[in-house]
């Protein structure tokens, strides 16, 4: 066992989480300077102050919208996420998303050592089950930026599963993972053990996807409704525009409770009530294809996991977005059974994180009240997307080609390889390009970046260099090139995506952040 405590964090597109395993073995969320569980990720830049993260930096978008930036999750291994593909930058400083990101885990982190009155370093961070290779990396720089030794990404489907069976609410079977954020989308399949154990199957969804979508479904139905009753468009004045949102959100939650909302817009200096319904949304989200596209998500994912519909014995629905009657209904109707919503649903990523990070560190008495944790199997997780090498097409042509090693849906840890001839005389190194997809055109994959290694040896024209990619439990890749006569290794590949912050601006950043405290 060790005392050194240890934190699980669900680093959300609208709202984050932080929380422990109590000696009892039981998961809290631990609250802000403010008594706030759950944070909003959202960061305001004070003329001529410190960054504030939560709920006064959300309050701040109406007034101050320049300054804040939100939803930059859905632009984590990218360089910008702004909905007109723009980097964030104010006064005259770039804020790439990790960095973004790193002072809302920083917020939490404070929170955390303001708990436990004292250093928090230790933490496993949640990350939707459709990130890549990119993001992935991403948010454990955003971790290291913040000051955290990131243990281990887990995916939330996972983690929310496994705080669901801790609670004793899970029975064996296959259950279904509908997990809908604010900004992201995951459908997971997975086997659950009469022993709690958790193997995922396959996993599927849009990391943008979400409850922001919606939002703005309803700002433009605001937009017309207010166009057509004073000429002016709300959307062309970000003051305007940015209260609009806000109160998007206020009335897709309230819809969930009510059958009607209602709030007050101005636009031109004039005044309009604005009135939508239950049924009046819905039909919003069907025409915009978003219940579809959801459909076809749960079909898919179940599909890939080898079962019909009717072999999911139990739905468990994860995600503010996923209170929307409409998705429930949908999954009602498409799985053929009443999903069950977790009793902590805004928390319940961030508490399973944490029982896996309390089993990883060994911080619950094995012979203690919290024993059920210390005898948990390990979740099995699966590789969310196919990995691959470009590489000249076996077939001739001088043609490059996707070379998928790993498939999608294989369990992780895992690793393939794959044999090639060495292209030119006395070659002595290997530009490699990884590729994340399941297509051979490379046109229908994603490029995650290209990384070139001296061989310890020059090898001959049509020599076997066996490429090997190695995929960690937390979904991180590693490459190697061996001779494929000797077994020698010729050298090992570090792979960075093109879109990731370089390592001068993460230093830049760690040290800005270093001396910083967040409001």
């Amino acid at each position: 066992m060790t005392d050194e405590p240890v934190v699980g964090i669900d680093l959300g597109t609208t709202n984050s989480v932080v929380a422990f395993v109590n000696p009892a073995g039981a998961a809290e969320a631990i609250a802000d300077e403010d008594g706030q569980r759950t944070i909003p990720s959202v960061v305001h830049f004070p003329e001529g102050g410190d960054p504030v993260v939560g709920s006064l930096a959300k309050q701040q978008a109406v007034v101050d919208p320049h300054r804040v930036a939100a939803a930059f999750k859905r632009g984590m291994g990218r360089r910008t996420f702004l909905d007109d593909d723009r980097e964030f930058v104010v006064d005259g400083t770039t804020y790439p998303p990790e960095a973004l990101s790193a002072m809302v885990l920083k917020k939490l982190k404070q929170a955390a050592e303001a708990h436990f009155r004292g250093e928090v370093r230790k933490a496993i961070i949640t990350v939707p089950a459709y990130f890549g290779d990119a993001e992935r990396k991403a948010t454990v720089t955003a971790g290291e930026m913040a000051g955290l030794d990131v243990l281990r990404v887990i995916n939330e489907p996972t983690a929310a599963a496994l705080a669901h069976g801790l609670g004793g609410d899970a029975e064996a079977g296959t259950i279904l993972v509908f997990d809908l954020g604010g900004g992201t989308f995951d459908v997971t399949v997975m086997a659950v053990g009469a022993d709690g154990s958790l193997e995922v199957k396959s996993t599927g969804g849009d990391h943008r996807f979400g409850g922001l979508d919606f939002d703005r479904l309803i700002v433009d139905r605001m937009a017309a409704v207010v166009q057509a009753e004073t000429g002016a468009d709300l959307r062309a004045d970000p003051y305007a525009h940015q209260d609009a949102l806000a109160k998007a959100e206020e009335m897709k939650k309230e819809l969930s409770r009510k059958e009607t909302s209602t709030r007050p817009l101005t636009a031109g200096g004039r005044s309009v009530m604005f009135t939508l319904t239950r049924a009046e949304f819905d039909g919003l989200l069907a025409e915009s294809g978003h219940l579809q596209e959801a459909e076809d998500h749960i079909i898919n994912t179940i599909e890939d996991a080898g079962m019909e519909p009717g072999g999911i014995t139990s739905v468990l629905m994860v995600g503010g977005s996923s209170r929307i009657i409409a998705f429930k209904d949908l999954v009602e109707r498409v799985i053929g059974r009443e999903p069950q919503f977790s009793k902590n649903l805004d928390e319940d990523v961030a508490r399973g994180a944490a029982f896996m990070a309390a089993k990883l560190e060994e911080t619950v008495d094995p012979d203690g009240p919290g024993a059920a944790l210390a005898q948990l199997p390990t979740p099995v997780d699966v590789a969310s997307r196919g990995l691959g090498v470009q590489a000249l097409d076996s077939q001739g042509g001088g043609q490059l080609v996707n070379v998928v090693l790993i498939d999608a849906n294989t369990p992780v840890p895992a690793h393939a390889e794959q044999t090639f001839g060495a292209s030119r005389a006395d070659q002595t190194d290997l530009e490699l390009v990884l590729t994340e997809g399941e297509e051979t055109d490379l046109d229908f994959v994603t490029e995650l970046g290209r990384t070139k290694g001296t061989f310890s040896k020059p090898v001959p024209l049509g020599h076997p260099v066996t490429v090997r990619l190695e995929y960690s439990v937390d979904q991180r890749i590693t490459a190697k090139a061996i001779d494929g006569h000797s077994g020698d290794l010729l050298c090992e590949l570090e792979v960075k995506s093109e879109t990731a912050i370089s390592d001068d601006e993460k230093a830049a950043l760690l040290s800005t952040l270093a001396n910083t405290t967040i409001g």
